[in-house]
Order: structure tokens, then C-alpha cells, then sequence
């Protein structure tokens, strides 16, 4: 009558969900100042006010048609170019407005690249520990996920596992630094080295290994630690982030993919993302937040 495998999904919460409702109920018992919540990424650190500056001055002084009517599906063109801009000038790339496709956060951003890059039972690898929601979102495409043991010692990857696990199937290598939910920053060696084995391993196989970058944590560093901007040290790097973390707006669900120009067979790469946002029922990030992250594309995480 139903499909068992999304009745199973809808009716088993997942282990994030059952902590954060716990947290939620002891909060109430014991006051909220006296709960650690390690579930959910919901940050603490208020939003910004130049976020609240943003939404007055675009309600004000905006069409109200524009502000609440469809965009584009890959975002409001001068969205793209503002965001656009602000990237090329951070990390030093050549990035336009083609390269962008703004999403619902990176949830939404992670799920269409999955559904644009896989084919019948291609292999994602995740490093453990990982985000739980990557296993799910792999299955819903037609994918498998494969996982790496985790280096215990300093949660960079032990690469003499991760090798065991590249087969001929492997579409893409899921990065999550900083990571989800040891806090781990993959070094540039670390990154260098993925990127070596990657690269020989495309030659062996002849086709593509993607990197698929997850990144709504990439502004959480500090004592100056430096999170690499990964494109620069491997091309076929696609980078899925989200303003959740760095601007507080977690239930806002606003982000974007990236496409660097360095992707091999970048037009076919981002018009299969287009197709599967269709398919996926994107039909455009909300509109004022896509407005309100332009305007706020050159702010500071605090």
C-alpha cells in the first residue's frame, strides 16, 4: 500500500532527532542554562543584526512582487553575481554567476548533487564520523555509501583504508571539513593527499571521482586553524554550503552549490544539477532570502 522503505524512514527518527527532543524535555525539567545540546547544529550565537538590517531595508524599499515572487530556479541572476563576486575576491577564484545554484540550505544542496552525479548503483564514500542523513540521501538516488573507518587518533582520513575502499564504481567522496561532528579541520596535507589518490585513481578508471564538499560549517575555526578552500587543490571539487551556521539562520534553509570552472565537463555537470533540482521539486530557494544573503554576502561570521 506504501513504501516500506519511507514508512520505515517516516516512523524511526533518527538519533540527532530522539537527542534534541530529549534535550528539549530536560530543558524544561532542569532550565534550559543547564542542558548541552550536541544534536542538532542549531548555533547559539544570536544573529547578527545586520541580518535584521538586511530583511527592513528589503522590505522597505523593494517591490513586494519581487520580494515574494519566483526567481529563476538557479537564483535571482543578481543574486548569483553578488555572491559571485564576494567568492572569486575570498578565494581567490574565477567564479561567475553560471557557477551557482542557490538552494534550500545545504541539505538540498548535498541531495541534487547526489541525484545529478549518480548513476545505477555508483559508490559515495563518507569518513567516519560523518553526518547520518548522508546514508539516506545516497540510498534516495540509486546510490550506495561506502564508509572509511575513522582515524581515531586526530580524525584526519587513514588512507590506507579509504584506498581500500575506491573501486570503479566510486562517483564521489563526500568531505566534511570542518566536520560533523568531531569539529575536525582536514589539513591542506591531508586534502593534498586525498586529491593525489584521487587523481590516480580517475586515470585507472577512466572517469571522474568527484569531491563533494560539504560545508555549513567552513567559518566554525579557531585558535587559527585555516579550512582550505578545496577547489585549489583538487578541480573536480563541487562545494555544497549553507548560511546556517555562519549567519544563525539554520530554519531559514538558504545556500548554494558551487561549480567551480575547473570541474571537468562543467555544462554537463551543472545542467544535470538543474535537472536534478526539477526532479528533487526545487523550484527556487525563497526569494528573500536569497535577496538577504546578497546583501549580506561580504558580512563577517562572528
Amino acid at each position: 500500500m506504501v513504501s516500506e522503505k519511507m514508512y520505515e524512514l517516516g516512523t524511526k527518527k533518527s538519533t540527532i532527532r530522539t537527542i534534541f527532543e530529549f534535550g528539549r524535555k530536560r530543558a524544561a525539567e532542569v532550565g534550559e542554562e543547564n542542558i548541552f545540546d550536541f544534536s542538532l547544529g542549531n548555533p547559539n550565537v544570536p544573529t547578527p543584526p545586520f541580518i535584521k538590517d538586511a530583511i527592513v531595508d528589503i522590505l522597505e524599499n523593494m517591490d513586494v512582487n519581487a520580494i515574494h515572487g519566483y526567481t529563476v530556479a538557479p537564483g535571482h541572476p543578481k543574486v548569483r553575481e553578488t555572491l559571485a563576486e564576494s567568492l572569486s575576491k575570498r578565494f581567490n577564484d574565477d567564479i561567475t554567476a553560471n557557477n551557482l545554484f542557490i538552494t534550500a540550505g545545504a541539505a538540498a544542496a548535498i541531495t541534487i548533487t547526489f541525484k545529478a552525479l549518480c548513476e545505477d548503483n555508483d559508490e559515495f564514500i563518507a569518513i567516519a564520523p560523518f553526518f547520518p542523513e548522508y546514508k539516506p540521501f545516497v540510498e534516495n538516488v540509486g546510490g550506495k555509501l561506502v564508509v572509511v573507518p575513522p582515524k581515531i587518533s586526530d580524525f584526519q582520513i587513514d588512507f590506507d583504508a579509504f584506498k581500500d575502499k575506491i573501486t570503479s564504481r566510486t562517483k564521489a567522496v563526500i568531505v566534511n571539513s570542518p566536520n560533523n561532528p568531531s569539529g575536525a579541520i582536514y589539513s591542506e596535507d591531508t586534502l593534498k593527499t586525498l586529491a593525489k589518490i584521487l587523481t590516480e585513481k580517475e586515470k585507472e578508471y577512466n572517469h571522474p571521482i568527484f569531491i563533494v564538499s560539504d560545508e555549513p560549517y567552513r567559518e566554525i575555526a579557531f585558535d587559527g586553524n585555516i579550512v582550505s578552500y578545496i577547489p585549489k587543490i583538487y578541480k573536480n571539487t563541487i562545494v555544497c554550503y549553507s548560511y546556517s551556521k555562519s549567519f544563525s539562520l539554520p530554519g531559514e534553509r538558504i545556500g548554494y552549490i558551487l561549480v567551480p570552472p575547473s570541474v571537468t565537463e562543467f555544462q554537463k555537470i551543472y545542467g544535470a544539477i538543474a535537472g536534478a533540482a526539477r526532479v528533487l521539486t526545487h523550484v527556487n530557494a525563497p526569494s528573500l532570502w536569497q535577496y538577504v544573503i546578497a546583501k549580506c554576502a561580504d558580512k563577517p561570521s562572528d
